[in-house]
């Protein structure tokens, strides 16, 4: 299946979601984000899970005693995670979260994991420049992604080299705070992931 644009990605993940929901929920969000547990805010704030998927990472967050926000695309991946009353959900996507940016919410720390690798690249500045938007003074933004693998759909999984990512966040006025590499959690051996974590530049001032 060739897939065009965002839409079609969506429609992937729905076509199997009871699936893919067991193989996300399979590990905790302490495996697959040890190295973000540091940079958590304070208990109570509001943080946002951008293309939440099965909610896996948004009830962690919950659990911790954050205001979660969780922005998912799929339909079905909603449906079957909207039962934790303590999470808000929001059917958006990037790169505009055009709802999410209506309710003009500022968020202290926001998540998005395993999603800019499904953005295709004239999409990747604008959607860094939304996140940052989203950001409060002093807020953290954290991403990971993966290169392509083989086996699947072609234009579903693109390869955003580390300058692409530096330079997309760098124009929205982020600036890099922490970077590494981790294996899958799941154990997949080709599946390398990359961690980058930004910390919104205060203005300078006139």
């Amino acid at each position: 299946m060739a897939l065009t644009d965002p839409q079609d990605a969506v429609d992937y993940y729905d076509q199997d979601a009871s699936a893919f929901a067991r193989r996300y929920d399979s590990v905790t969000f302490d495996s697959v984000h040890a190295g973000l547990t540091d940079l958590l805010p304070a208990a109570g704030a509001a943080v946002l899970d951008v293309g939440a998927g099965s909610g896996r990472d948004a009830r962690a967050l919950a659990a911790l005693g954050f205001r979660v926000t969780a922005v998912e695309p799929s339909a079905a991946f909603r449906q079957m995670a909207c039962t934790d009353g303590r999470i808000e959900w929001v059917d958006d996507r990037l790169p505009d979260l055009s709802s999410l940016c209506a309710k003009d919410q500022c968020f202290a720390f926001i998540l998005c994991s395993a999603v800019l690798m499904l953005v295709p690249r004239h999409e990747l500045a604008p959607s860094f420049a939304t996140m940052a938007r989203l950001l409060e003074a002093g807020g953290m933004l954290a991403i990971n992604l993966r290169n392509p693998v083989g086996g699947e759909p072609a234009e579903l999984v693109h390869a955003h080299s580390d300058n692409d990512i530096l330079t997309a966040a760098d124009d929205a006025g982020l600036s890099l705070f922490r970077q590494n590499f981790a294996s899958d959690a799941l154990g997949r051996l080709e599946h390398r992931w990359r961690t980058f974590v930004f910390s919104r530049r205060t203005p300078s001032a006139p």
